[in-house]
């Protein structure tokens, strides 16, 4: 008897959710006021819904900013092919900041429970006096070399109570990467320094450094920077969930 009346409270439910994003459709196309289309579509994303999905995609093209940032948000909370898909037909949006939001609920949706979760900063040249190519490289090399330990990266800008949340609801190990480039101790040489904290508290956890001379400075940066990230992931216990 227990068993029939739990299945039916769990098939109430699934009405009762259908009927609200229903409600809330509806709201969202008779009312002009954009600030109530945005907190619609805020409350849309709470569903967590498939038949949410349409009338989000539908604000996206909202003549309204406030609007369309908030149907970004909101798909970002419904994690389905549908709802990941409609987010990156929307990256070719004109306002910076709805794009930037877009790009948010992209990199949200990325995100797997116990997956690594790094913010780097961009890498630092030392003393100044490096060629920007090299700087670039070396960053562009850390960041291919964290994308194999299956890490996701946190958007520019993401505010720490948001970056604190995400990480408690994934329960994410979050990390904060710098690294810097520079000369080394004797000519010719290259070193490469990483200091990680964790993110967003920024506790420090250690720090690691790589030299090496002898060879062409984009081969010395294309093995350095591979090897300090080895090193600091061996001691983090940065493996792949």
């Amino acid at each position: 008897m227990r068993f029939v009346s739990l299945g039916v409270l769990c098939a109430s439910t699934v009405l009762a959710a259908d009927a609200r994003v229903t409600l809330l459709a509806k709201q969202l196309t008779s009312t002009k006021d954009p600030r109530v289309r945005s907190q619609t579509v805020l409350l849309l994303g709470q569903t967590q819904s498939d038949d949410a999905v349409a009338p989000l995609c539908s604000s996206l093209k909202d003549p309204e900013s406030i609007v369309r940032s908030a149907a970004a948000s909101a798909l970002g909370e419904i994690h389905t092919e549908a709802a990941i898909d409609c987010l990156k037909a929307g990256l070719g949006e004109s306002d910076p900041g709805v794009r930037a939001a877009l790009q948010r609920a992209i990199s949200s949706t990325a995100v797997t429970k116990g997956s690594l979760y790094l913010n780097v900063e961009p890498t630092a040249d030392t003393e100044g006096g490096l060629d920007s190519r090299l700087v670039s490289l070396a960053h562009e090399t850390l960041t291919k070399q964290l994308t194999t330990l299956g890490a996701a990266f946190a958007p520019a800008g993401e505010e720490k109570k948001a970056a604190q949340a995400l990480i408690k609801a994934r329960a994410l190990r979050g990390f904060q990467v710098r690294m810097q480039l520079g000369p080394g101790a004797t000519e010719k040489q290259l070193k490469v320094e990483m200091l990680i904290m964790t993110y967003p508290d920024q506790a420090l956890q250690g720090s690691w450094n790589v030299k090496a001379s002898g060879g062409k400075p984009e081969a010395l940066i294309k093995a350095m920077v591979p090897k300090v990230v080895e090193d600091a992931a061996g001691d983090l216990n940065w493996k792949t969930p």
